[in-house]
């Protein structure tokens, strides 16, 4: 059975489904739904030809060529469904909802999947991910000097129930220009704001979302000027720790790295920790100290974050002391009281 339905449709979608994007790898890894599966029924290659050909002779011999090297393929799209996906539901889209979609739609309904065909493809989703992620937001905003473990504090909210929007997990990066150690690749920055629609729009937004204090950069994609703006104007709960425990916290961190990989990030700072600094830095890690790399470095992100947090307005920050409060109590009586709940 063949069944054509509408993105909206998609989205209120609670519980996990077979989803086939069969966009072609380049297209999938620019950016895809999450969760979705890349079954492409054009490769790079195929795509290009056919592109061409449409291009060059029209529509009529683009179509001829696109069902001349897909149909020796049909067994096979069969074959690793029954393989993948027997007795299973299945969601297909392309990038419009177009051909590509309607013919793997009709293979896969004749071979006895009950199919659905997303309207409008990809291109669609995209249209309601923008549209979302242009509003204005309001956060719980965790801050804090570097080394404060602010990514890993939400993550322990989270689990006592609290909504976080992690960027820094969605982004695969730190933040600084140490963040992508031991880190995976990142996403493009199109699947980013993919990754942070799929994770806003199944939160209740009549309760706090939690969120760490950003930058507009988090390693090579940008925060959505809607979510940094929200940043920017929202409360700040400000982690007020010792520069020594931040100092071990960076040296847990980043230490086990090689020396060679910390001198050759370390020496991209130059302009902006200054020529003499940034000498003593790279002498300490030569010299092996990793302390005394670790304290230079410290210091400039701290006058960064300084420079940057002092452009807010006042009244919307306030200081927490970790050597007074159990932080991870504190927060989350503060988002249960938010939520209307005793605390």
């Amino acid at each position: 059975m063949l069944k054509l339905i509408q993105i909206s449709d998609w989205l209120v979608q609670t519980e996990p489904v077979v989803l086939l994007d069969i966009r072609s790898e380049g297209e999938y890894l620019q950016g895809h739904i999450p969760g979705a599966i890349s079954f492409p029924i054009l490769n790079n290659e195929e795509r290009k030809l056919v592109g061409t050909c449409y291009k060059q002779k029209g529509h009529e011999e683009a179509v001829v060529l696109g069902y001349k090297l897909v149909g020796p393929k049909f067994y096979g799209f069969i074959e690793l469904a029954y393989k993948e996906f027997k007795g299973k539901e299945i969601f297909i889209h392309c990038w419009r909802g177009g051909l590509r979609s309607q013919i793997m739609g009709n293979v896969l309904s004749t071979a006895g999947f009950k199919v659905n065909l997303i309207k409008g493809g990809y291109k669609l989703y995209r249209t309601q991910v923008l549209e979302y992620l242009s509003q204005e937001f309001t956060f719980e905003v965790l801050g804090g000097f570097t080394g404060c473990r602010k990514t890993e504090i939400l993550e322990e909210i989270h689990l006592k129930g609290a909504q976080v929007l992690n960027l820094e997990y969605l982004a695969s990066h730190k933040g600084s220009a140490f963040g992508y150690l031991g880190m995976p690749n990142q996403p493009s920055q199109e699947h980013f704001e993919n990754l942070i629609f799929e994770k806003l729009r199944r939160f209740n937004s009549n309760l706090p979302i939690w969120i760490e204090d950003e930058s507009r950069l988090i390693g090579r994609v940008q925060v959505p000027d809607a979510i940094y703006g929200g940043i920017r104007s929202s409360f700040v709960h400000f982690l007020d720790i010792p520069f020594e425990k931040r100092l071990n916290q960076i040296i847990n961190s980043y230490g086990r790295f090689p020396a060679d990989v910390l001198v050759e990030i370390t020496s991209k700072l130059k302009k902006r920790m200054g020529d003499q600094a940034n000498r003593n830095a790279i002498d300490f890690l030569n010299q092996g100290d990793i302390k005394g790399w670790a304290e230079i470095v410290l210091k400039h992100y701290d006058k960064q974050y300084l420079f940057g947090f002092s452009k807010r307005e006042s009244t919307l920050s306030m200081n927490i002391n970790l050597e007074e409060v159990d932080i991870i109590n504190y927060l989350t009586g503060i988002n249960n009281n938010k939520n209307g709940q005793l605390v």
